[in-house]
């Protein structure tokens, strides 16, 4: 999806916060900001926020010097959600569909963004996680296990620390032996790194790689060979939050989407308000490939949110 007019003030205000998490110099906050707002007065609303966002963080780690800026939140995020995660278990194991309590928890999960909700702090995460979880579901889950099971070679785009480890719940679900869990190759706001990973336990229970970018969301061309061939292979993807959403709909790839839509930029994109939990499917346009340019055969989809069929709502406790 493109970005949009109201993209800019966000980006500016991610800078500033960013900025602030990383440096208590306050010339560093105002060089940060001035260089910024410069860029954003230039942005290219062609391409997707994700794309821009990535390069604004980039900017401000090296403004700063402060490599990884999320890292004591990111670890904080993955011990928190590891001592929540036993109830929740228990609460998924006593749901009446515990798949779509799984799916609904590893979409509410994606409230642990501290690059949207900047204020949001790690004592906050348990309240926001039940408030999040609180919300109607949009989506097929049924068709989503489906196609899990009858895909050959399935990539699970990760998101944020923390949310990973919810996330860790729906993979068990899953059909873990055509899986590979993906995470970022560098820091990129709080998403999860190999190490957030291990936190969560997923190795020896999945395999799992890496971009080899730092970028939000995925930009192919930033990212390694090896992931841009796995990323071509696979036969399902599974992309959980909203940068992911932002910079592969419409790409042509057979995915499902998992996020929480947080701003009305991506809610009228996808028509649905801010704070659905989202699961939705971009299936690939039969284009011919040898008469479409490239942008034509990269231009957005339109999208189809199939209603929510019986049974899907918010799953008991």
């Amino acid at each position: 999806m493109r970005s949009s007019l109201d993209c800019i003030p966000c980006f500016v205000s991610q800078a500033l916060n960013v900025a602030r998490l990383a440096t208590n110099d306050p010339q560093a906050h105002e060089r940060v900001l001035r260089e910024v707002l410069g860029r954003a007065s230039q942005v290219d609303l062609t391409q997707t926020p994700a794309r821009f966002g990535s390069g604004m963080h980039r900017l401000v780690r090296k403004l700063t010097g402060k490599r990884d800026p999320y890292l004591t939140i990111k670890q904080e995020s993955n011990r928190l959600a590891l001592a929540m995660l036993p109830a929740w278990r228990e609460r998924l194991q006593a749901a009446e569909n515990p798949r779509l309590t799984a799916v609904k928890l590893a979409i509410a999960a994606n409230i642990i963004d501290f690059g949207i909700k900047g204020d949001l702090t790690a004592e906050q995460i348990p309240a926001a996680l039940e408030s999040s979880f609180a919300a109607p579901l949009i989506g097929d889950v049924d068709a989503f296990f489906a196609a899990a099971h009858s895909a050959s070679d399935i990539l699970f785009l990760a998101d944020n620390a923390g949310e990973i480890v919810f996330d860790r719940l729906l993979i068990e679900l899953l059909p873990r032996e055509k899986m590979t869990v993906v995470v970022k190759g560098g820091p990129a706001i709080n998403d999860a790194l190999r190490a957030d990973a291990t936190a969560a336990g997923l190795d020896g229970l999945v395999a799992v790689t890496d971009t080899g970018s730092d970028g939000a969301g995925i930009v192919l061309e930033s990212s390694s060979p090896e992931f841009q061939e796995q990323f071509a292979r696979a036969s399902l993807i599974i992309a959980k939050g909203q940068a992911n959403f932002e910079s592969l709909d419409g790409c042509g790839k057979d995915i499902y989407f998992l996020f929480k839509v947080k701003c009305p930029v991506v809610g009228r994109h996808i028509g649905q308000p801010v704070g659905s939990l989202v699961l939705h499917r971009n299936v690939p346009e039969a284009t011919n490939d040898s008469a479409a340019p490239p942008q034509a055969r990269a231009r957005e989809l339109e999208t189809k949110v199939q209603p929510p069929p019986a049974g899907t709502g918010p799953a008991p406790a």
